[in-house]
């Protein structure tokens, strides 16, 4: 790693280094190849905003240095970094919660007869970010069968960034992430904190997160009754988009459902 000192790079002063159309295009590269994420030129202003830190922290002066050094053998750490700097996270509790109603509504009824019966269920949201969607579904699931926590349910939870993965096991969440739930949820399943709200044990204890790059192989050995990917697939090509449903559909259960965002299609 270069130093502050060698390169020049003052951290108290007012850094801004350029983000060059040329510099651009190799980072994009680079996340698409990582991630199958696209990012076209309207987004240069965001990736010259979240990159600018990852340049103080490892002492490189421009935008130049800083791909040769994601793309060294010294730089696989650093790669993880910036996908995650880039990631986009909108996300809240009860987002398109017209899901949630159908998941609850439509879905959950035999789901619970088939744990009632010693069936195991087993749920995936992927793209889960910090947690909000799959702890949506333990709070849903918990609302309608408490007897869930002692039954053989699981709710994978998975993400490419793992800092919003720590959020989502830390289970607590800033009051704007929680401002679509009922009052009647957040008195159940919330406490108040001085900084926002704390999700309690009980629906916690019900998913597992994991880090997982959709466009690597997936170490997974179940097939899920129910899988959530909303919001995620838009980002990809239309190449990458097909693989991924056709892989969504080998790893779901037969009769099982698969949810997607409003803005996406199959």
């Amino acid at each position: 790693m270069i130093g502050l000192q060698q390169t020049g790079v003052d951290a108290s002063s007012n850094f801004a280094p350029e983000l060059s159309e040329h510099d651009f295009t190799k980072i994009a590269n680079l996340v698409r190849d990582t991630t199958g994420i696209q990012l076209n030129d309207g987004k240069r202003g965001l990736v010259k905003s979240r990159l600018q830190k990852r340049l103080r922290v490892n002492g490189l002066s421009d935008f130049a240095q800083y791909v040769q050094f994601v793309q060294a053998p010294s730089g696989v750490d650093e790669m993880d970094e910036l996908i995650c700097a880039i990631s986009t996270n909108v996300t809240a509790f009860n987002r398109e919660p017209h899901h949630f109603v159908h998941f609850r509504e439509e879905v959950l009824p035999d789901l619970i007869n088939k744990m009632m019966a010693g069936d195991p269920v087993r749920i995936w949201s992927a793209g889960c970010s910090n947690g909000s969607e799959p702890h949506t579904i333990a709070c849903c699931v918990l609302d309608e069968f408490p007897s869930a926590k002692k039954s053989d349910f699981r709710i994978l939870a998975t993400d490419i960034d793992k800092y919003s993965l720590d959020i989502g096991r830390s289970g607590h969440y800033s009051n704007d992430m929680v401002a679509k739930l009922s009052p009647e949820t957040m008195d159940k399943w919330f406490t108040k904190t001085e900084k926002g709200y704390q999700l309690h044990d009980d629906p916690r204890s019900l998913v597992t997160f994991k880090t997982l790059n959709l466009m690597k192989p997936w170490p997974l050995k179940k097939t899920y009754d129910v899988i959530f990917c909303r919001n995620v697939l838009i980002y990809f090509s239309a190449e990458d988009q097909a693989k991924l449903f056709s892989g969504f559909a080998d790893q779901l259960t037969t009769g099982g459902h698969f949810y997607i965002g409003h803005s996406e299609r199959l």
